[in-house]
């Protein structure tokens, strides 16, 4: 629609243009190969299967935190970024920009949960605490204006993993908590995102400051929100910014264990996986699924973390004796609720609710069998019938990754391992909120 009595396409109508245009194949190449910026393809096998966002919100910045080869072949396995910046500046693509990326996790921002489903995600080949290189800086600044000029992102919306990251209830802290991760912490610097266009940065924590989550971390808390950046400073006379430092210095962090250092602030949420090794000053090392009493961990331990990591863990599944001992320690108020699912051993599924109201289960729900797994804030959707796909269930969210089934032999699927034309009678679906 023209702007009333004018005849001129309004802002709107020519966004709508622009996008269309981008969709054609080929345009984003060449509008890319004109701007400098080098995109090669390197698709997920996961890309043909995930769905389109309903619509795109946000653009998060992440880290690999390790090495360059290894961290692509990940990414590309899982779809877990749409782009990924190599050492050289290289920029890969891995999922289509308009689909979900499987990226960010347990998330939240703003109230919503689960942003890989609001988001563009960007991998830079690096680590949270180490500076990126220019030729990376290059490709990234590039990337940014298009994507921010494309789906009309400001830069207050361009935020970094360890921003939206949150964890659950743990033996460390009681609440949903911020800092569960650090990755991508560096592009919170004001001298950094100046480098790459960005003027603008969240003035805080919406999510904190409504009481959704408590901070866990305050030394990162600071470090993400204290120092705002300001606008980029131009010389007299001149419309040029001033040039922005090409280095920063972030302090390195120790691995060991110390007396206001726990295990948690070191590993974050693998502090207790098999693939985080403790290595005690005695020379025993011990994984971290074999440690019973945290509190007696000595001083001096140094934690060792599996550089490739695990995938990220999306809102869903929590374990009764690895994630907490408790419904309550894992779920807090909502372990009652008709939103919190438990999948117990023996194969029975029942929701909080189902289980409060029911006298024989109330003794499940305050002390569910060791294994017994958890789904926080799910809908429990039922059977999938022929007369009663998952489309008509879940609605667009039947295939996103954070989507399970439950097959009648027991197995669980996420979204993206099933296809309904084949899905057998019986199925149980479960999807987020």
């Amino acid at each position: 629609m023209s702007d009333a009595g004018t005849g001129v396409p309004s802002r709107r109508d020519m966004l709508r243009v622009a996008v269309a245009c981008l969709a054609l194949p080929g345009v984003t190449a060449r509008i890319s190969a004109a701007a400098g910026l080098r995109i090669s393809d390197r698709l997920s096998p996961l890309n043909g299967k995930r769905p389109q966002r309903p619509h795109t919100r946000y653009i998060i910045l992440h880290t690999t935190e390790g090495e360059e080869k290894g961290s692509l072949n990940k990414l590309v396995r899982y779809g877990e970024a749409h782009y990924f910046i190599s050492l050289s500046g290289e920029v890969v693509r891995i999922i289509d920009k308009a689909k979900i990326a499987r990226h960010t996790g347990r998330s939240m921002w703003e109230g919503r949960s689960t942003i890989d489903n609001h988001s563009i995600g960007i991998e830079v080949c690096g680590y949270h605490n180490r500076d990126i290189r220019p030729a990376q800086a290059e490709a990234l600044r590039e990337l940014l204006r298009q994507l921010k000029g494309l789906y009309d992102i400001p830069d207050e919306r361009v935020l970094t993993h360890s921003m939206v990251a949150y964890g659950r209830p743990n033996r460390f802290h009681n609440d949903n908590h911020r800092g569960r991760k650090r990755c991508g912490m560096i592009f919170a610097r004001p001298e950094i995102r100046a480098r790459l266009g960005l003027q603008g940065a969240p003035a805080g924590d919406p999510d904190v400051k409504a009481g959704r989550l408590k901070v866990a971390d305050p030394e990162l808390y600071s470090f993400l929100f204290t120092h705002r950046a300001g606008p980029v400073l131009v010389a007299a006379g001149s419309s040029a910014p001033l040039p922005v430092p090409e280095t920063v210095d972030i302090p390195q962090e120790s691995p060991l264990i110390a007396l206001n250092r726990t295990a948690w602030q070191i590993a974050r949420e693998r502090y207790n996986q098999p693939g985080t090794v403790y290595v005690f000053p005695d020379g025993r090392r011990l994984e971290g699924d074999k440690i019973q009493d945290w509190g007696r961990i000595p001083t001096g331990t140094r934690v060792l973390l599996n550089e490739s990591g695990d995938t990220e863990p999306f809102e869903g599944f929590l374990e009764i004796g690895k994630d907490g001992s408790t419904p309550a320690e894992i779920a807090g108020l909502a372990a009652s609720s008709a939103t919190t699912i438990y999948f117990f051993p023996d194969g029975l599924i029942r929701t909080g609710a189902e289980l409060k109201k029911r006298r024989s289960w109330q003794k499940l729900l305050k002390a569910p069998p060791k294994g017994t797994r958890l789904l926080v804030g799910y809908v429990y959707g039922g059977h999938v019938k022929s007369r009663r796909p998952p489309s008509s269930i879940a609605g667009i969210k039947w295939n996103y990754p954070s989507t399970y089934y439950r097959y009648p032999d027991g197995r669980i699927l996420s979204g993206d391992d099933v296809n309904a034309k084949d899905m057998p009678g019986g199925t149980l679906i479960f999807y987020q909120q």
